[in-house]
């Protein structure tokens, strides 16, 4: 029998502050904003505004600020002892990257990092936003447009959504500029999938200093997905809860996974060693299951 592993950050506490309940707007239209990453500064405690603006979140004793971030509005820091039943985020004109429009022909494809779904047995989850890495290549001249991206996804939810974002390569490595100022949302369905995100639309060319595709869970009820386990060497019960969908993992030999934790960005450098029950992942890093699809 095939043993399915999932990564997730699972968070511990006994020194939790009561739950926060409160509504992110439009300071312009005091309209309710969707999709607002919302994060404990310092700490892996997060939560995600739904389709009217609204959120939950439950802070620690010790945690002092909230920072509110999305596509389009000033990122705002709020200290916890300040923060009321209605944010106000400012709308911005976003700080793209110069991004080079082409006119498509749509005569020819390339397909970079291809995976076989039936192959892999490893998944990831968190509380943020992870990336993959491409890097351009001179071949690319001749399909420079983004097409496709094929992410491998499992959820134990009907329909789990979650955010794309695309950001260039910043001088530090790390992500940077964003290529598009929206969020790209997608649907993950139920199971395990090759989940195909379409933006041939957005006529984006692949740019000369390579980009990321972020994945951006989105903490939310209609995701949120609860299960019991067992720790090693007991036969105790726990409740655990995670937020689906989970996104495959791939074994790399170079270090390909930068996450935003703790409002900065880290590389994910954990390798797998011998006792990692499936061979082709020992001893090599992870990165996401995802591949690319270029055209002319």
């Amino acid at each position: 029998m095939k043993i399915i592993i999932t990564y997730i950050f699972i968070l511990f506490s006994t020194t939790i502050f009561s739950q926060i309940s409160a509504v992110v707007v439009d300071s312009t239209n005091n309209k309710g904003i969707a999709y607002i990453n919302i994060w404990i500064e310092n700490d892996h405690i997060g939560a995600t505004s739904n389709k009217k603006g609204e959120f939950t979140i439950t802070p620690k004793k010790t945690s002092k600020i909230i920072v509110f971030s999305g596509i389009g509005y000033e990122t705002k820091k709020i200290k916890v002892e300040n923060l009321t039943t209605k944010i106000k985020l400012n709308p911005i004109i976003t700080e793209l990257a110069e991004v080079e429009l082409y006119a498509k022909k749509e005569t020819k494809e390339l397909h970079i990092d291809t995976f076989n779904k039936s192959k892999y047995h490893s998944y990831y989850s968190t509380y943020g936003i992870a990336t993959k890495y491409f890097m351009y290549q001179k071949k690319y001249n001749e399909t420079p447009i983004l097409k496709t991206f094929r992410i491998l996804t499992k959820s134990k939810v009907k329909d789990a959504t979650f955010n794309i974002r695309l950001y260039t390569k910043g001088n530090n490595g790390n992500p940077d500029k964003y290529l598009h100022d929206k969020n790209i949302l997608v649907t993950a369905k139920k199971g395990k999938n090759y989940t195909d995100v379409d933006v041939s639309k957005l006529n984006i060319k692949f740019p000369k200093e390579g980009f990321f595709i972020a994945i951006e869970w989105l903490i939310i009820d209609s995701n949120k997905n609860e299960y019991t386990y067992t720790m090693s060497g007991s036969k105790k019960k726990y409740k655990g809860i995670n937020y689906n969908p989970s996104i495959g993992m791939l074994p790399s030999n170079a270090l390909n996974f930068n996450i935003l934790s703790k409002g900065e960005w880290h590389e994910f450098n954990r390798k797998n060693d011998e006792s990692f029950p499936f061979k082709k992942y020992r001893n090599k890093y992870n990165q996401l299951a995802i591949e690319l699809v270029l055209t002319n």
